[in-house]
């Protein structure tokens, strides 16, 4: 950890042991990211807080502090079905899923092997929980475990049967080329997606005297005719990853895709296969479509350097308040890489006017990368608000790397007569970005813990 984040979490420290849950809970998260095992009695303790909001943060900390008695706790939170369909199990799931392997030794395999016994529906959260946090530390050691798991025709879940294939493609040997053909033609939509993006993203080892080149048909046809629209932007990385020539022209046709996935990667494919000339075409392409939510994932798949004319239009898009704020955010990315000092009063008014998180790191981004020294944070707020009332721009720009973010944090947290709302929106703020953030597709009770 960081110089910074060892000086928040001491800051943080006396939270441990304020009257707000919540705060509680975070101060619990920020120490353990440490790994000082100076305050495990105490997060021992918060893990048996009367109040979740206090005790789920504190079961994930136990995890991220990964001591043996932390693991120890973990696992026996686990030990029943019963446990494993709470809402605690859940997040001590997710937690003990995060603990290194040298670290966890053999309690997570054990832990795997236990949601055999009982209703796979009551336990499907926790299981999915402890995938989903396996999954952040890739090249697992429980390979029987995840393999028994795998083999269990009982368990139908497709998204749970979609994250132990992720979790086994990379270690299991034993998976022959023939298994992966099956799975690509019954397989439910999760575990398709997770083996093409396998396939995309890594040039698969030989199976069944197959090649990584043996995968190229099957690409082709996937990103040309599949039906599920995910599955072809994930064909469509695989080609552009193996420069397919026979791609380019699957590419082309995909820009006019309604799925915005499916526009972005076939607008890289493009690029990535045809070179210049496919970039001229792209560009013709994003300068004569008038539907302007397709605009906005073409020019995020854009990788060249734009025309005058692109220039132009992504300048006057950025700018155009009834524009989607997806096109418009994209607009003023590549207006950023172009044209600098012409997109910095852009980015900011887009800073202050965006409402979507994701949307919201990309501005940031954009502001704190360009040449000129970032704007300060009085005008990247609308007044008479602040970062400490807006969580989501607070952790933009701490994403985004902006130097007075930072120092704000350090400021609240050292500062103990702060309003209690800004300590807790520091204390969020620095968790989310440095120690563990808001999680996608995630159990309820997890993304509770984590919002």
């Amino acid at each position: 950890m960081s110089g910074v984040g060892r000086l928040v979490a001491q800051d943080a420290a006396p939270d441990l042991f304020c009257d707000a849950p919540e705060r509680r809970g975070e101060a619990a998260l920020l120490v353990a990211a440490t790994g000082d095992r100076a305050h495990e009695p105490r997060l021992l303790e918060l893990a048996r807080d009367p109040d979740p909001a206090a005790r789920h943060r504190a079961l994930l900390a136990l995890g991220l502090l990964a001591s043996p008695a932390a693991v120890a706790r973990l696992e026996a939170s686990l030990q029943t079905v019963q446990a494993r369909s709470s809402d605690d199990g859940v997040v001590a799931a997710y937690a003990l899923g995060i603990v290194p392997e040298t670290d966890a030794a053999t309690s997570v395999a054990r832990t795997l092997s236990r949601f055999r016994r009982g209703s796979w529906q009551r336990q499907h959260d926790a299981l999915l929980a402890l995938l989903q946090a396996m999954a952040t530390r890739p090249d697992r050691a429980e390979l029987g475990a995840l393999r028994l798991l795998h083999r269990e025709e009982s368990m139908r879940a497709p998204d749970l049967r979609g994250a132990l294939l992720a979790l086994l493609l990379p270690i299991d040997r034993s998976l022959q080329r023939s298994d992966l053909d099956r799975v690509l033609r019954r397989g439910s939509a999760p575990e398709r997606r997770a083996l093409v993006r396998w396939v995309a993203q890594r040039s698969p080892a030989p199976r069944d005297g197959g090649s990584a080149d043996g995968w190229r048909q099957p690409l082709l046809r996937l990103a040309a005719r599949d039906g599920d629209a995910k599955l072809r932007a994930l064909a469509l990385d695989g080609l552009a990853r193996r420069r397919e020539p026979r791609g380019g022209s699957i590419a082309a046709r995909a820009l006019g895709s309604i799925d915005p996935d499916e526009r972005r990667s076939a607008a890289a494919a493009m690029f990535a296969i045809g070179g210049p000339a496919a970039h001229e075409e792209l560009e013709q392409h994003i300068l004569s479509e008038r539907d302007l939510r397709k605009v906005g994932a073409l020019l995020e798949g854009l990788r060249a350097p734009p025309s005058r004319a692109l220039v132009e239009r992504a300048a006057a898009l950025a700018a155009d308040a009834d524009a989607p704020a997806a096109c418009r955010v994209a607009a003023g990315e590549l207006l950023g890489r172009s044209a600098p000092a012409r997109a910095a009063p852009l980015l900011q008014e887009l800073f202050r006017s965006v409402s979507d998180p994701a949307l919201l790191v990309r501005v940031g981004r954009g502001l704190v990368r360009g040449p000129a020294p970032p704007p300060p944070l009085s005008r990247l707020v609308e007044p008479p608000a602040t970062l400490a009332d807006d969580l989501d721009r607070w952790r933009a720009l701490l994403i985004a790397g902006h130097a007075d973010a930072q120092r704000l944090v350090l400021e609240t947290l050292y500062d103990r007569g702060a309003p209690a709302a800004a300590r807790l929106a520091a204390l969020k703020a620095w968790r989310q970005v440095a120690v563990l953030g808001p999680l996608t597709a995630a159990p309820p009770a997890l993304s509770r813990a984590l919002r």
